[in-house]
């Protein structure tokens, strides 16, 4: 019986493929000598490649066939599996299971990505169906706390005005307003052997906290940057939640990212709103808001502030129309089309708030977020 021959690229595919696997042992390893193997085929049970590319604020969208998270790719050559268990970036040759990807995503150790993991799937997961283990249970690690010994500050007058310079904006009238709410504070924070003077956006709950640097730098990865560095998440806490509620804010305005939500408060400031209006910051994560945001919602009059991107205008409908579906009244303020005060066109609403923009152009851009809102 003949037999088809195999093509001359097969043997090599192979190979590759056996290349990509022996590249990835250091992080199988690392994971089969945890403490905690139970917990973590839990987690990885519950927590998809998605939902950590989501998690983290990573750029694009994941697909089974997309643009690289981690670096510059015009031409996708990033897949994830149909399962969402397993991504294979083609044109670097790596490739693994969710802990591989978030220590890609991070930049960190496979101990830190392990406790990230962890972290991102809840800590101690519901049980599953795993093989048994060999040996005793062992305690499960503290989970990823980035705020634990940080010292964090109000801004001093000459943080506020080079955060001000930073973005650009024709006041710093909206951050000495965050900084009063609790929600703008100031702390050194170290970064991969690095300490960084770093902005941080946060409410009194300290449950949810985001940090940016100061020198408007991203912070550095293994294999790309990122803007934002998470130091603590609690998705039934974004931050401003706790200011809404603790000051009742009758109207809330929902945006995505710190920047955005700085420019919300910069508006509520220029529109002469600021104890009525409440924001809320939260993540590109296109998932609807949990039920513990939303009965802390109810009986507000909510906007969601839309990005122009395609995955900003995702991210927008996934939080209104939950918010909607609880019957609590929303809407969403578009951004697409608008310009800035130079004439190029706007991505967000910090964006639409950078310079030339004069202090009576702003309290026009107010009256066109806020409109109705307060009604």
């Amino acid at each position: 019986m003949n037999y088809p021959r195999k093509s001359p690229g097969a043997s090599t595919h192979r190979a590759s493929q056996i290349s990509r696997v022996t590249r990835n042992r250091s992080v199988n390893t690392a994971i089969w000598q945890t403490k905690n193997r139970d917990q973590l085929d839990a987690a990885k049970a519950r927590l998809t490649i998605p939902d950590a590319w989501r998690a983290l604020v990573l750029p694009g969208e994941p697909r089974r066939t997309c643009c690289s998270p981690f670096r510059e790719d015009r031409h996708p050559s990033f897949s994830i599996s149909s399962c969402g268990r397993l991504w294979n970036d083609f044109a670097t040759g790596e490739g693994g299971d969710v802990v591989s990807f978030v220590k890609s995503a991070t930049g960190s150790t496979d101990a830190e990505a392990i406790r990230r993991v962890l972290e991102l799937a809840g800590g101690i997961t519901s049980p599953v169906a795993l093989a048994p283990r060999h040996g005793p249970a062992k305690p499960v690690p503290a989970p990823y706390d980035g705020l634990a010994g940080l010292d964090l500050q109000p801004p001093t007058l000459r943080e506020v005005l080079a955060l001000a310079e930073l973005r650009d904006w024709p006041t710093f009238a909206g951050l000495e307003l965050a900084a009063s709410r609790g929600l703008l504070r100031f702390s050194d924070v170290k970064h991969r052997g690095e300490t960084h003077r770093a902005w941080i956006f946060t409410d009194a709950d300290r449950k949810s906290a985001q940090a940016r640097r100061l020198d408007g730098e991203p912070w550095a990865g293994e294999t790309h940057t990122f803007k934002s560095k998470t130091l603590r998440t609690d998705p039934d806490a974004p931050p401003g939640l706790a200011d809404v509620v603790a000051h009742n804010r009758p109207a809330v305005l929902i945006c995505e990212g710190e920047a955005d939500t700085l420019a919300a408060l910069l508006l509520a400031w220029a529109g002469g709103i600021v104890g009525k209006v409440g924001v809320i910051c939260l993540t590109g994560a296109s998932k609807p808001l949990p039920l513990a945001v939303l009965e802390k919602l109810r009986g507000r009059r909510c906007r969601v502030i839309r990005q122009t991107d395609p995955a900003g205008h995702k991210a927008a409908l996934a939080w209104a129309e939950s918010i909607h579906a609880d019957g609590i009244v929303v809407d969403l303020a578009n951004l697409d089309g608008r310009t800035r005060a130079d004439g190029q066109p706007a991505k967000d609403l910090a964006d639409l708030c950078r310079r030339p923009l004069e202090l009576e152009n702003l309290e026009q851009l107010a009256a066109d977020v806020f409109g109705n809102l307060l009604k």
